[in-house]
């Protein structure tokens, strides 16, 4: 819990300085490649999380291999949570800071969890119909569970939506074993 409280305030700090200077994107295209690069490469990503690398050899590391590829903004920012013993939390920073941006740009994340893949026209539907609802830009993502036999799962910020065959039926049951008691 604690990582994620300082987690969330690094992302925000992060934010405020990349908005105030005007380059939110940039900002999380290179947060993004530099987390791409981390998940590619575990040598780099061993030495950026070991903590028997120390922090001067590190930050001459960014330095030296990072500089007038990432922006300064970006490089200082590396080189604070190396000095602050933060860079474990990388993970979740990044995951932080993409939340905000996605606020930023108005986009939700949503998964639609159906019994078969939705054709891209059902996609479409469903993406206008919940844009329009939340007055959102969507990106939703289809995920295929044979359990639900019907209907749809939405997951959306965090809240669920089911409108499966399985669950109706489940509410069904209980209704039935209700009245009968």
């Amino acid at each position: 819990m604690k990582s994620l409280v300082l987690a969330r305030r690094y992302a925000k700090a992060l934010f405020e300085l990349a908005e105030e200077r005007k380059n939110i994107e940039s900002i999380a295209e290179e947060l993004a490649t530099f987390q791409k690069l981390l998940s590619e490469n575990a040598e780099l990503r061993n030495f950026f999380f070991s903590p028997e690398a120390g922090k001067e050899q590190k930050i001459k590391f960014v330095q030296d291999n990072f500089k007038g590829r990432f922006s300064t903004l970006l490089i200082h920012f590396l080189h604070l949570l190396i000095e602050k013993g933060r860079q474990n939390i990388l993970d979740e920073i990044a995951s932080e800071f993409g939340k905000r941006y996605d606020r930023y740009q108005n986009k939700v994340r949503a998964s639609a969890i159906t019994a078969i893949p939705m054709s891209e026209a059902d996609m479409q539907s469903l993406n206008d119909l919940l844009s329009k609802r939340f007055q959102a830009n969507f990106e939703i993502k289809n995920r295929v569970d044979a359990d639900i036999l019907g209907g749809v799962v939405l997951q959306i910020d965090g809240k669920v939506l089911d409108g499966s065959i399985r669950n109706q039926l489940k509410r069904l049951r209980a209704q039935m074993l209700f009245e009968r008691n």
